[in-house]
């Protein structure tokens, strides 16, 4: 199945998608090839992906999670993110990238992971892909959900942050370890979401890695959720009751160089939660 996959997204890239062989050299097929090999092996590129439009990056990835549907499923939700330039971007989070609390990670091979504690909500209804206020959107998201998320580090160190080859990696997006879900209650207002949302990360010897309040990029969480849903709709995707959008990173990312035991613990308006994984 997976070399099928594998032959049908190399065919449609070769009968014009992307550019043609022919006419010229196609930086968008080798870019998709070298992703599915770093993805499947895990392991750093060994230099930067060539130069892509924002556009031929957005096909290779979709190229890239029609490869990855077998092993990680189909689409569970979408990511918000930004390169250096500030311009927003999203990601594609699929089933199988999603674990409980307790459960035990896998490292890369050549480098350490990326670990962020993630602001992440699950979508109520469809309603949602018509708001246009920060009210709308309120009343359309049913939880709030502890979370970790686990990136393997592809890219090289001169690209981590550039906008074209993040979208083409799909971030490097690994794991992501859930906790208890906290219900949003459908009488919550706009007002109420300005609360806190805090998150602590901890190592095994109880030292704090990783902390902060608020997303890292200073986005009202509300606002981060409706400018996700109107980027993808620009992609003409639309979501669904029960999707998950991971808003940004609560506190900065750390890549820890030790296996063993992480806790995480999260404060929200909405109660507290905590998340519990290891990395070996």
């Amino acid at each position: 199945m997976k070399r099928q996959l594998f032959i049908l997204a190399t065919l449609a890239l070769a009968s014009g998608l992307f550019l043609s062989a022919a006419a010229q050299a196609n930086p968008a097929q080798e870019v998709l090839a070298l992703a599915l090999k770093a993805y499947a092996d895990r392991q750093r590129l060994a230099g930067p992906l060539p130069d892509l439009a924002i556009s031929k990056a957005i096909e290779v990835q979709d190229f890239l999670m029609m490869n990855l549907a077998p092993d990680y499923g189909s689409v569970a939700g979408y990511q918000r993110d930004s390169g250096t330039d500030g311009a927003l971007l999203s990601t594609v989070l699929l089933e199988n990238m999603f674990t409980t609390s307790g459960a035990t990670l896998h490292r890369a091979r050549d480098s350490n992971p990326s670990v962020e504690l993630e602001l992440l909500v699950r979508v109520g209804s469809e309603r949602i892909n018509k708001a246009d206020t920060l009210a709308a959107v309120a009343a359309q998201i049913s939880e709030v959900l502890p979370a970790v998320e686990v990136r393997d580090q592809l890219l090289v160190a001169t690209q981590r942050l550039d906008s074209a080859a993040l979208i083409a990696i799909n971030g490097g997006v690994r794991y992501l370890v859930l906790g208890r879900p906290l219900v949003v209650p459908s009488s919550i207002t706009v007002d109420d979401w300005a609360g806190v949302f805090a998150a602590h990360l901890f190592q095994k010897d109880g030292k704090t890695v990783s902390h902060g309040s608020g997303l890292v990029t200073g986005t009202d969480p509300l606002q981060a959720a409706l400018e996700l849903k109107q980027l993808l709709q620009k992609r003409g995707r639309f979501l669904k009751a029960g999707d998950l959008l991971a808003l940004g990173s609560i506190g900065p990312a750390v890549e820890p160089d030790t296996n063993g035991r992480f806790e995480a613990s999260f404060e929200t308006p909405f109660g507290s939660g905590r998340v519990v994984f290891a990395l070996r």
